[in-house]
């Protein structure tokens, strides 16, 4: 049966009704041996094999998905390589600055993304979408697609097409209805109400955008609106929390006395030095020790030059790291170092739960040579006068990391013109300084602290020929 319908616009095409799916795929196989090339099959469930009958060759999109994913691979390799090895380098406890491993979570979200963005678009691209409107969805019949029947239409611009053969020929294919399918001639405008309303939700949207900008730069003592509130809220312990569980109000738990962590029991107080051992304890003193001590280990790492801008700047105080090639820390036991290591020192922190303990040796290891092949020949004092003894104490007992002699400040108060100075001591009492204050102060700095300097002097253990030659150096700076 032929139907002519909705012919109040220009002809779109010819549209067929088939009762069965198989009816269908025989008429697909049919069309598209016909030479029809802008024609279409609608069925209200997808038909395994229909794409072949109706000669849709293999889409390119899977290659092109390939090849941008491939792109955003090599983007995000290239990217992070820029960044963080070239434009902005971090050096980051002796790890390389560009490492693969490390750089892998972004270069696998960026192949995602390209390649889901690809396979995206590119799907509604190579199908013509977004489609918003077809005149078969005018047709009353075509509405049962969705439901128990199958079509077959084909366009009026295909170049083989003609109205009368078009419906004699899908009729010869056992349709059970043919009909001319016509465009409307309707406005493509938006209906007044429509556009109503979206003036409405776009006026809604900027809502928002004015809260942003209201609190831009702005503080708040309020929390913060957490729309999945269990991502920052989450029921569980944290470094330095505070908690009622525990009668101390700490988070944090200390290592239960008498006890000790598996694997620890071993005793690596004697552990074979060879090659690979001095190699591991390189590898661990890079990652853990050179950010502060530097990689030869005269306490110029990297933290302590950005820190010492800082200072230098007014924002911050801070302490040098030691200098561990200096003859006061080579003199050291190895357990005096192992301790240091492992409980930490001032403002140095301990770090026994982050090295193990074989590790700790093999730092102490490493470190040994390096104090070795940094050992300068000893000076040869003969013939010198107190002060000029006194002179090479001040350097090689590292006093001059934290003192000066011309005035200038550093961590502890600088030593020219001490002798007769009125000073105020931690607890508020003055004295005028002398030489049996300087002696004590050496001997034992933190006795009578001067105000308004941290408390980070090491105890130098110095023999009493030693100790004057060190004051009159001072003295000598008056």
């Amino acid at each position: 049966m032929t139907e002519t319908s909705n012919t109040n616009g220009e002809l779109y095409g010819v549209m067929a009704e088939f009762d069965d799916v198989t009816t269908l795929c025989n008429a697909a196989d049919k069309v598209r041996d016909a030479g029809y090339t802008k024609w279409d099959c609608h069925t209200p469930f997808p038909v395994h094999g229909l794409d072949d009958l109706m000669g849709i060759r293999f889409t390119k999109l899977p290659w092109v998905v390939l090849i941008m994913g491939l792109t955003g691979c090599g983007l995000a390799v290239l990217m992070q390589w820029w960044m963080n090895a070239v434009d902005y380098p971090y050096d980051i406890s002796g790890k390389p600055r560009w490492s693969l491993p490390a750089n892998i979570p972004v270069i696998f979200e960026m192949t995602v993304l390209f390649s889901a963005f690809t396979a995206f678009f590119g799907m509604w691209i190579a199908n013509g979408l977004p489609l918003w409107y077809s005149p078969l969805f005018r047709n009353k019949r075509f509405a049962r697609v969705t439901d128990d029947k199958f079509f077959v239409s084909i366009e009026a611009t295909d170049s083989l097409f003609d109205s009368a053969k078009a419906h004699d020929f899908l009729s010869s294919l056992g349709a059970s209805n043919t009909e001319d399918v016509y465009h409307s001639n309707e406005t493509a405008a938006l209906p007044g109400s429509l556009k109503g309303k979206m003036i409405v939700l776009a006026c809604l949207a900027t809502i928002p955008l004015a809260m942003v900008y209201n609190s831009y730069g702005k503080t708040t003592t309020e929390p913060r609106v957490h729309l999945v509130p269990d991502m920052d809220k989450q029921d569980k312990f944290r470094a330095q929390g505070q908690t009622t569980l525990f009668a101390d109000g700490r988070m944090s738990r200390a290592q239960i006395e008498g006890t000790i962590a598996q694997g620890d029991l071993e005793d690596h107080s004697n552990n074979v030095v060879n090659a690979a051992f001095v190699a591991r304890g390189e590898e661990r003193f890079n990652i853990y020790c050179s950010v502060c001590h530097g990689f030869n280990g005269q306490g110029d790492g990297t933290v302590h030059r950005r820190a010492t801008e800082l200072s230098d700047a007014g924002h911050a105080a801070w302490v040098p790291p030691a200098n561990l090639t200096l003859e006061m820390y080579a003199d050291k036991s190895d357990e005096e170092l192992f301790s240091t290591i492992t409980n930490g020192i001032r403002t140095m922190p301990a770090y026994g739960g982050q090295i193990p303990e074989k590790d700790r040796w093999a730092i102490i290891v490493y470190l040994r040579a390096l104090q070795l092949a940094q050992k300068g020949e000893p000076v040869d004092m003969t013939g010198m006068t107190s002060e000029q003894r006194g002179e090479v104490m001040f350097a090689s007992k590292s006093c001059s990391t934290c003192h000066t002699v011309d005035g200038a400040r550093l961590i502890g108060p600088p030593l020219n013109g001490l002798i007769g100075q009125e000073i105020t001591l931690d607890d508020d009492s003055t004295l005028v300084i002398d030489d049996d204050y300087i002696l004590k102060s050496i001997a034992n700095p933190m006795a009578q602290a001067r105000k308004g300097y941290p408390k980070a002097m090491l105890e130098v253990a110095l023999t009493d020929e030693e100790l004057t030659d060190l004051l009159n150096y001072i003295k000598s700076q008056n």
